[in-house]
């Protein structure tokens, strides 16, 4: 790897992998009017666990930001988050005893048809029989992205007269048993979240339903269920792909409707330990709003944490600020109900999944562009500008250093194709260098081939210490 002057002499090549016990969780920070507050530090956060403060070792803003502190050069393209945050509605029928299609009709079409942008909004709808149907789905992996001629929202009353007309009917009769209730909603859940993962970063997820009943009679036996530590396991997959849940415990009678106890502990489980929130009936329009507020003022911590036994067990979580001004949201709890990733593999899936997304990833954010090699006839110069304060650098003595791996994919009218190699680096910045590249980017240099047939490449930049992951497209 070449890099340019300013950053030549500060780089050595590493493959050190990150460290195993350093967990995330994303947090909300709103001022007393809702709005987002930006430019907050580590030293503005407070974080226990089981009530013991943690040290946090790295926090970043990755919410919406009015603009960019660095704008593009001519040719340079930028994963910078824009538009809409990713939000997918989910209208289940399954679990709602008698939601009729002019309840659906009327809340969803009120919310969504005065939407200026579609933009990262996506619908499905949880049919009567148990199936995952997609209204307007995220794209899925391999395909490339075209921008609509105007939002999907504008047309959202007639489209979905047309398919409730055809989803709406009677559930199977097993589902009467809440296992198999809870297990098809679940399944449904995990689906979800799988295509969910293509978007980097935080996803919200709203959730239109009567609930799922956490305890009664199921299984082969009949016996009496208790379904609360399968719940939480779920909560935790969803979590782990950064799902956040909001639960708009739908009925019939609106508001004022007498909402079964068991099904609202099962919503506000959901939304309280993915760091959702849970609204009672009529509030679609207000969730989706809210979690689209919520993603514009979201922050990612990072702290070190003792490894804990898999053994299920309750772990509160609370986030405080020594501001006042400040209003914070987060998850209020975890269970330690999966075993940790190998950061190996949790780097390998996770590029895996970057690679193939529809979407850039702004995990780090990054710049890049490409110019012909003045040196080699054939080859052409990828020139990539990384902002460091997405890194997490410790401070040591008197400079910061972190380990980052760079590597791009190409892609042809067919797709994927391949990618590169890792090629791992240490950052050590003095003070003056971390100002700089924070003003101009940590820059690097890398000539590469690129064959007739390739019409765009994607450029990834890992933090190994972090597990974050930016990319960006450039076509060709």
């Amino acid at each position: 790897m070449r890099c340019s002057p300013v950053t030549a002499a500060i780089l050595v090549c590493s493959f050190a992998s990150a460290e195993d016990n350093l967990q995330k969780l994303n947090v909300v920070a709103l001022d007393a009017a809702g709005q987002p507050v930006m430019g907050l530090q580590s030293t503005d956060f407070q974080l226990f666990k089981d009530g013991k403060p943690q040290t946090l070792a790295f926090s970043r803003f990755t919410g919406v930001k009015p603009r960019q502190a660095a704008s593009p050069l001519p040719n340079e393209y930028s994963n910078r988050a824009t538009g809409l945050p990713a939000t997918v509605v989910l209208i289940d029928l399954f679990n709602d005893r008698l939601l009729s299609a002019a309840v659906i009709n009327n809340e969803l079409t009120s919310a969504l048809k005065n939407f200026e942008s579609s933009e990262g909004l996506y619908l499905y709808i949880l049919t009567a029989r148990g199936d995952l149907l997609p209204v307007q789905p995220v794209p899925k992996a391999d395909t490339e992205l075209t921008p609509p001629a105007e939002p999907w929202t504008r047309n959202i009353a007639p489209m979905l007269q047309e398919v409730v007309k055809n989803v709406l009917g009677f559930r199977p009769i097993e589902d009467r048993d809440i296992a198999i209730r809870f297990d098809l909603t679940a399944k449904a859940l995990r689906t979800l979240g799988s295509q969910m993962r293509l978007i980097s970063g935080r996803k919200n997820l709203v959730w239109v339903t009567h609930g799922v009943p956490l305890y009664g009679a199921g299984g082969s036996d009949q016996l009496n269920l208790d379904l609360t530590a399968p719940l939480r396991l779920l909560c935790e997959q969803l979590k782990r792909a950064q799902v956040v849940v909001h639960t708009v415990a739908q009925s019939m009678k609106g508001v004022g409707a007498a909402m079964d106890t068991a099904s609202t502990q099962s919503l506000q489980e959901f939304a309280g330990l993915t760091g959702g929130r849970y609204y009672r009936s009529d509030a679609v329009g207000e969730a989706i709003q809210h979690a689209m507020s919520d993603s514009r003022a979201n922050y990612q911590l990072a702290y070190y944490s003792a490894s804990q036994a898999v053994d299920g067990k309750y772990h509160k979580l609370r986030v405080t600020s020594p501001r006042k001004d400040v209003r914070l949201h987060a998850e209020e709890a975890s269970y330690s109900a999966l075993p940790p990733i190998p950061p190996g593999d949790q780097e390998r899936n996770n590029l895996e999944i970057a690679a193939h997304s529809p979407f850039d990833s702004n995990g780090i954010s990054l710049r890049a562009s490409l110019s012909p090699d003045p040196e080699t006839k054939g080859k052409v110069d990828l020139h990539i500008r990384i902002d460091p304060s997405d890194l997490l650098l410790d401070q040591r003595q008197d400079r910061r250093t972190g380990k980052i791996a760079i590597l791009f994919a190409v892609y042809s009218e067919k797709g994927f194709e391949q990618s590169s190699s890792p090629m791992p680096s240490e950052v050590s910045l003095t003070p003056e260098q971390y100002e700089k590249s924070v003003r101009d980017g940590l820059a690097f240099r890398q000539s590469i081939a690129l064959g007739a047939a390739v019409r765009r490449i994607r450029v990834f930049v890992v933090d190994r210490q972090l597990g974050t992951i930016g990319a960006v497209t450039i076509p060709r």
